[in-house]
């Protein structure tokens, strides 16, 4: 790999001579200089049109020693390449340049022999190569040494390690290959170990000499110590020295804690506060402050007189420390007076940590006074200050009054704002940018973000060197303020280099640009740009960095834009688990790859299976239909096999054996807003349906059903998982016709509405309203099986068992309807950890047709638990017919994951 070395000096050598050949030439862009033409040889990592408009991409123009040679310099900063040369030769009526490129190969294979005791995963995992990354001759040294290293720990001191790195014939990489002589290993012949933490001694005579594991003995003995309460564990290093492994260990003294005449606040809680261990150390010092720190836990409960005492102990082998503890009497603050203030009290009392009729905390005094010194001088009273806080004691010291005596001073409102160097930009827009007014009392926060709003707008319109400072004088209450702006010259934006994109192709990269080459540079469009990258999901660090370009005229300065990025993993393997009450066990697996190509298209395959249906979904997604922005495609073939089963019987009411295709389309309106358009084909077979449930021929047999389902949502919730605030709205509506291919013909429609209001603190109110209605056209009054709807279960009305609301067939089977109508109203209450309450009323019911609606609502009531995770909550809920039919169950018991709504 030398020879590499040398070629690439002899390359930079030949590139240097043939652009002084060229220089004489440089400016003299006459028609003979005119470059007609440009090639590129050796290029495989990158398209031929990204690399043009990276090295020199205008041709028509004349030749230019100095543009090409920044060509090469932003080509390099991809860090993709090992050399780049430069030849020119005449074309007719100019020159044609022809850049060759030697790229950084990328690794293509890894194998790995000789490793008898060691993995392949195990060798590759420490390996600093790694397959499908720039593979760096420079660091050959290292992955050797890594290798090396690795089994040098593992008690392997004599391996050999030897590692070739092959080109492959005709494709861009190379594959390495590691050999390994593991020779013999270092047996281990004894063991010295202390007695008492003897079981987490793993090594043992006759064992090999394995580094790693020794360094994970001494942790766990360190560990073991600390879990025992010894302050300061002497534990290690080891050594080994002719075959004896020695692990020295003192665990030292241990301590005992105690807590003296604590009531009201436990021992449990209050050990948190002790921190000997953490500090390894028992001094004087640090007692006292563990004393101040569990006066501290008082006094933050309103034990104004709480005092703590502490006794230390030494003995030979123990530390003993005791905290006495005088808890006295809770102090209720019952009233807080502002003398002197001007300002209303109503306003000050929310500006304060302090609150009346509750127990007081002389900690958050101090808090309070600063935040009181910050609203005073946010109101012009840059002279204010806390005189005095008096506490008034009464009841025997157990309720206090508070005052607090303000001295305000003089308000200082702003006399005028005079604004200096604003050229190239409006003084209106800067102005309007500023956004304070004059008469506006004088306030060094507002005015330091009216600043950076200046700089923002200059940023905006392409002055990313601008500068903005404020100066104020300040006399007899009034402010003069100067906002000096040094605008400096505009940047556009010159040539956009992308680095760290080694599968995604650059057009999916930068059609998420707003900003081109020759715009204003905008930092705030920046922003949106990075944002939008992120939201493609296939990157998981994005940065863009400005850089000198060499280009600058009187009116402005050019500079390139470096887009750093670092590539998530595409592909993903997920596996769940869950138990629900009506599918009883059921599990997941997912696998998906989200770039197939480069091109960020997705495929996905997922399984779900339960006791009562089988669900295969292949799905694709085209992120860009037609090249539209945000209007992506999604196409979905979908295999179900469903049995609809009394929860109780377990008796089977249909089956349902179903194979769908559908093909959709959406786009985000406005934000939160989204429209979407699916079409959709299934053929269903449906069988061993029970008679009562059998209300039309459609019911029994196959039947294909092919329909257009056109749909709109709004969303502003805050979570979608688990929302304390906002409101969705959806509409649905589904036709089927024979012109979409479909046996029987109906439209469909269906609406959902969700809000979700914080009625105090973290207690959540959750309201829902569904309904939907069908007609069938022609002969078909009733709609089919599959298309019906039903209602009762987990999360519709609870209190019913799944889909036996409603109509019900001779046999008591229910047979769904053409119509429903449903209400769920919920409230959220967290209890401890994640443990919430809730409890809920529901209220609906299903109808055949609309002729036979009736205001024969069914309500149910109810309370249950839920479990907070990141995906949403676990939750069992009981639901309580408030009027149960004869024969009905009163209730019924639901469990599953997720919120009803």
């Amino acid at each position: 790999m030398r020879s590499n070395v040398w070629k690439a000096v002899i390359g930079r050598v030949v590139v240097l001579l043939i652009l002084l050949t060229l220089a004489p030439y440089s400016y003299a862009r006459d028609k003979d200089n005119i470059i007609k033409k440009v090639e590129v040889e050796g290029l495989t990592r990158i398209e031929e049109e990204e690399f043009i408009d990276l090295a020199y991409p205008d041709t028509g123009t004349g030749l230019d020693v100095r543009e090409i040679r920044e060509g090469i310099k932003r080509a390099f900063r991809k860090k993709i390449f090992q050399d780049i040369k430069v030849v020119s030769e005449p074309a007719m009526g100019g020159v044609s340049l022809k850049y060759i490129v030697k790229e950084v190969p990328l690794v293509n294979k890894i194998s790995v022999e000789g490793n008898e005791n060691f993995t392949v995963r195990q060798i590759k995992k420490i390996f600093p190569f790694k397959k499908g990354e720039d593979y760096r001759e420079g660091s050959l040294g290292k992955a050797v040494s890594a290798v090396r290293d690795f089994y040098r720990r593992k008690g392997y001191t004599e391996a050999d390690v030897g590692i070739v790195v092959r080109e492959i014939d005709n494709k861009p990489g190379i594959n390495i290959h590691i050999h390994i002589k593991e020779g013999a290993p270092v047996i281990i012949d004894a063991v010295d170990a202390p007695t008492n933490g003897r079981r987490f001694v793993t090594l043992s005579a006759g064992d090999i000499y394995d580094q790693d594991e020794a360094d994970e003995i001494i942790n766990k003995l360190r560990e073991y110590y600390k879990e025992k309460d010894y302050i300061s564990p002497d534990v290690g290093p080891y050594t080994f020295e002719n075959g004896r492994l020695v692990i020295p260990a003192d665990p030292g003294k241990r301590l005992e804690v105690k807590f003296e005449n604590n009531i009201i606040i436990s021992a449990r809680k209050l050990k948190k506060e002790v921190i000997f261990l953490e500090n390894e150390d028992v001094s004087d010092e640090l007692t006292a402050e563990i004393a101040d720190r569990i006066k501290g836990l008082y006094v933050s409960r309103g034990y104004y007189y709480a005092e703590v005492a502490a006794v230390v102990e030494a003995e030979e082998d123990v530390i003993r420390v005791t905290f006495v503890i005088f808890e006295g009497k809770q102090v209720l603050l019952r009233l807080i007076n502002y003398m002197g203030a001007t300002i209303n009290p109503d306003a000050i009392k929310k500006i304060i940590s302090l609150n009346e009729n509750a127990p007081y905390n002389d900690n958050l005094m101090k808090r309070s006074k600063d935040a009181l010194v910050r609203f005073y001088n946010a109101l012009g009273y840059l002279d204010m200050e806390i005189t005095d806080v008096r506490k008034n004691f009464t009841n025997d010291g157990m309720v206090l009054d508070l005052e607090f005596h303000i001295k305000e001073g003089p308000r200082t409102d702003i006399m005028e704002i005079i604004i200096v160097g604003s050229e190239r930009i409006s003084e209106l827009k800067v102005r309007n940018a500023i956004r304070i007014e004059k008469g506006a009392p004088y306030n060094v926060i507002d005015i330091g973000d009216a600043r950076y709003r200046v700089l923002s707008l200059y940023s905006q319109n392409g002055f990313m060197e601008a500068r903005v400072d404020v100066e104020s004088i300040i006399r007899e209450g009034k402010a003069l303020i100067t906002f000096l702006i040094i605008e400096n010259k505009p940047s556009v934006i010159g040539r956009i280099i992308l680095q760290g994109n080694n599968k995604t192709k650059a057009e999916i990269i930068t059609r998420e640009f707003t900003l081109h080459r020759g715009d204003y540079y905008d930092q705030e469009e920046i922003t949106t740009i990075k944002q939008r990258l992120y939201k493609l999901g296939i990157f998981h660090e994005v940065s863009i960095e400005m850089l000198e370009s060499g280009h600058e005229d009187d009116e402005k300065v050019v500079k390139d834009m470096l887009v750093s990025l670092k590539e998530s993993n595409a592909g993903s393997v997920e596996f769940s688990l869950g138990f629900g009450d009506y599918e009883e066990f059921r599990g997941a697996f997912d696998v998906s790859y989200r770039n197939i190509g480069g091109y960020h298209r997705e495929i996905g395959l997922r399984a779900e299976l339960s006791a009562v249906e089988q669900r295969y979904v292949l799905n694709y997604k085209e992120p860009r239909l037609f090249d539209l922005p945000d209007v992506p495609l999604k196409i979905f073939l979908i295999r179900e096999n469903t049995r609809s089963v009394n929860i109780k019987t377990r008796e089977v009411r249909y089956k349902i054996d179903k194979f769908s295709f559908i093909a959709g389309i959406e786009k985000e309106l406005a934000k939160g807003l989204k429209a979407g358009l699916n079409y959709e084909y299934s053929y269903t077979d449906t069988s061993d349906v029970q008679s009562g449930v059998i209300l039309s021929k459609e019911d029994t047999g196959s039947l294909g059903i092919g329909s257009i389902s056109p749909s709109l949502f709004y969303d502003t919730r805050d979570n979608p998982f688990d929302p304390t605030s906002g409101f969705l709205y959806g509409v649905v509506l589904k036709f089927a016709s024979q012109a979409f291919l479909s046996e029987v013909e109906f439209i469909k429609g269906s609406f959902h509405g969700a809000w979700f209001y914080q009625l105090y603190k973290k207690i959540i109110l959750a309201v829902s309203l569904r309904g939907g209605a069908s007609y069938g056209f022609e002969e078909i009054q009733e709609l089919p099986l599959i298309e019906r709807f039903f209602l009762g279960g987990r999360s519709t009305v609870r209190g019913y068992s799944h889909d036996t609301l409603g109509p019900k067939g001779d046999d008591g089977n229910p047979t769904g309807g053409n119509m429903f109508v449903m209400s769920n109203l919920e409230l959220r209450m967290p209890v401890w950890k994640g443990v919430g309450l809730v409890t809920f009323l529901d209220i609906g019911n299903v109808w055949r047709s609309a002729e036979e609606v009736e205001t024969d609502l069914k309500y149910t009531a109810g309370g249950g638990l839920r479990y907070k995770t990141p995906v949403g909550p676990v939750r069992l809920d009981y639901g309580h017919k408030l009027s149960a039919e004869p024969g009905e169950s009163i209730g019924e018991v639901h469990f599953s994951f997720g919120h009803a709504f």
